[in-house]
């Protein structure tokens, strides 16, 4: 079935057959993704092809993941094809494409060079290609089209003698001594095209620029290619430019050529080129014509001239179709909207949950879409009747038997929706202010500790999603300590909080705010910055309605997805956790691109808050407080020098915080009943 061109009385040439590795059409989404985006403008390639082809496969032409590295070696035994590849953006834009000009163009190129010499010096030349390509990587779907330009010059090439094989003009010597110095030659373009000088008898291999010498002193030559053809009578593509070439610079004086279409195949461990096919043709027809006209276009597999296609998405790797679909639409979003996205740094961003309930789920799906690949949970309960139906990372199984610890529970969640994430779970207790400890348990809380202080040294960004507001003391401590970015959310029945930590280098302090000037990273406040009480105990004698976070329940997902998006404006940030915060709503100023303290996708607030019953949204900044119970530097300092020690202190009694912090005193010197007398005051 193989397709032949030419007239009929004429020598016929086997085509090429493109043959793709799965491998280049994984490289080439690559770089559709990485690099090309919407250019359409041709990308040099290269492919091989070899002689030593099995009897019955077709003439290939082979590309792998390796075409687009100009700079690799060829295979061993093969020879190169230089070409080009344009993909297209759309399979309309393919089809319309002016397929006539590009051959044209190809094809002046090549015929340029044949007219110049240039493929006399470099014989590599003679073989070109082009490939039209459409990827829907969506879908896993690839259309190609495939050129191999050759010139219709001269008008005729006639067999003068029957095909012989190389066994009945060559001796087994000189076969022998044609296959070793072959495998000699250096360069995969001398293999390509080049001179067999059997004067003396003995075979003597010479570049194909010698024609002319050769042709001076009446020597006894044969011109030889490494042949990709495994027909038994035709000779492949490559010898069609060939002639061209003999035609240009010799036809006048030589119109007979004796031609070696060379072909290998190991044959009991040893090299034979016995059905090397040897041709006499006559060429005649020099007359050049006004356009020059190319022919090369690949047919498809019903022997029709038009593209191929082939479907992928069940034979490449799951996990690495998975990979490539999820990052898909990020970076759709650099090609045009953000361009200066650092997709890799949100990546490689490891990100800690201190909560696997309805706030730490949802904050995964949102970390997840925007390629987070390193996430790990902390919680210490299990997966109840109730969670599923809120917690969108748990189901109806995961209930049943006393349930699943919630942290294990999330993280394989989410190796079952994306495969390749790092998802780990730590199921762990977190020690709160005023919830005392016993003197027996002193040694398991301060292991909690240790281990408490070991994950957030591990991760760059902490996600404060607990049940309790004493819950997150000892972490807004932490982190604050260590300099860690650190996202707090907070949840009520129509409302919800979220807030940035600021981020202060260590023994930093941080410049006082000046009014009507954006507060600095370094100068932003804490959960605990507004408070004027240590944390405490809040879950001591609650009832039913007290000890469940009561919600709507979209707050939840929309607070997760405001926390996640805080993220990633302050990841894009040129100074990350030490943004400065914006606090204006005018939307002129805000819009990304305005100038100011943006980043690309936009401002960067300390806060936001919503009220949801009121449709309305805030971004207040709240300045740091030098009494904090979490961040103030004393706390800091206090928790640096006493380690276990003074935390101890605090889970026993949290008026201790207190009295470090200056808030024992600030109180004492507060006359509480002449601010009540005030009040009463001026109500009347």
């Amino acid at each position: 079935n193989e397709a032949l061109m030419g007239d009929p009385e004429s020598l016929q040439y086997i085509p090429f057959a493109s043959a793709l590795d799965t491998g280049f059409w994984y490289e080439l989404t690559q770089r559709i993704l990485n690099i090309y985006r919407l250019d359409d403008s041709p990308v040099p390639i290269w492919a091989s092809y070899s002689c030593n082809l099995a009897s019955g496969l077709p003439a290939l032409a082979n590309l792998d993941y390796k075409a687009f590295q100009l700079d690799t070696e060829i295979p061993p035994a093969s020879c190169p094809l230089h070409g080009f590849l344009r993909n297209m953006n759309t399979l309309d834009a393919m089809k319309e494409i002016d397929k006539a000009k590009l051959m044209k163009d190809a094809g002046d190129k090549l015929w340029e060079k044949i007219q110049s010499g240039d493929a006399l010096r470099d014989p590599s030349l003679l073989v070109p290609f082009f490939v039209l390509t459409f990827a829907d990587i969506k879908k896993y779907h690839y259309y190609y089209w495939f050129a191999f330009p050759a010139v219709c010059y001269p008008g005729q090439t006639l067999l003068s003698e029957p095909v012989k094989q190389l066994s009945d003009v060559f001796s087994d010597k000189q076969m022998t001594e044609l296959n070793e110095s072959y495998s000699n030659l250096s360069g995969s373009s001398c293999r390509a095209f080049f001179v067999i000088d059997i004067s003396d008898n003995s075979v003597q291999l010479a570049p194909l620029s010698d024609v002319s010498s050769l042709i001076a002193k009446k020597a006894k030559f044969y011109v030889c290619f490494s042949d990709p053809s495994t027909n038994e009578k035709h000779p492949g593509w490559p010898l069609r430019n060939l002639i061209s070439l003999l035609a240009v610079h010799w036809g006048k004086d030589v119109s007979q050529w004796q031609l070696i279409c060379y072909r290998r195949q190991s044959k009991h461990g040893q090299i034979s080129c016995r059905h090397s096919l040897v041709l006499s043709v006559h060429l005649a027809d020099f007359t050049i014509p006004d356009p020059v006209k190319y022919v090369g276009w690949e047919r498809n597999v019903s022997g029709q001239l038009g593209p191929r296609m082939v479907n992928l998405s069940n034979s490449m790797d799951p996990v690495r179709l998975s990979e490539s679909a999820v990052d898909l639409n990020l970076k759709l979003m650099r090609w045009r909207l953000a361009p200066s996205l650092e997709l890799e740094y949100i990546s490689a961003t490891r990100c800690l949950l201190l909560g696997s309930g309805t706030l730490g789920c949802n904050v995964a799906r949102g970390l997840m879409g925007w390629g987070v690949r390193n996430i790990t949970f902390v919680d210490n309960s299990k997966v109840s009747y109730s969670n599923p139906v809120r917690q969108s990372l748990y189901k109806f199984e995961d209930c049943q038997g006393g349930g699943k610890h919630k942290a294990e529970a999330a993280a394989l969640a989410l190796k079952e929706i994306f495969p390749v994430i790092n998802s780990k779970a730590v199921d762990l207790t977190i020690p709160m202010p005023g919830h005392s400890v016993p003197e027996k348990a002193q040694g398991s809380t301060q292991a909690q500790v240790a281990k408490l202080e070991e994950l957030i040294a591990e991760h760059d960004v902490i996600f404060l999603l607990l049940d309790t507001r004493e819950a997150r003391w000892l972490p807004t401590l932490l982190g604050a300590a260590m300099g860690k970015i650190m996202i707090n959310a907070a949840v009520g029945f129509d409302t919800f909080l979220v807030m940035r930590h600021g981020v202060r280098n260590e023994n930093e302090v941080p410049a006082p705010a000046v009014m009507g000037v954006p507060l600095k990273g370094d100068q932003l406040g804490c959960y605990f910055c507004n408070d004027v009480v240590g944390p405490t105990d809040s879950t001591r004698d609650r009832t039913l309605d007290q000890q469940c976070t009561v919600t709507r329940p979209g707050i939840s997902m929309m607070a997760a997805a405001m926390g996640v998006e805080l993220l990633i404006n302050i990841l894009q940030h040129p100074l990350r956790g030490h943004a400065p915060a914006e606090n204006h709503t005018d939307e002129q100023a805000c819009a990304p691109g305005a100038g100011g303290e943006m980043g690309p996708l936009g401002v960067v607030p300390h806060q936001i808050r919503c009220f949801f019953s009121r449709q309305h949204y805030m971004i207040p900044s709240c300045a740091s407080f030098h009494m904090c119970t979490a961040c103030s530097p004393t706390v800091i300092s206090e928790y640096k020098e006493k380690g276990f020690d003074f935390l101890l202190k605090v889970f026993n009694d949290s008026s201790y915080l207190e009295e470090v912090t200056g808030l024992s005193k600030l109180h004492a010197d507060t006359d509480i009943d002449e601010v009540w007398a005030l009040s009463d005051s001026e109500s009347q």
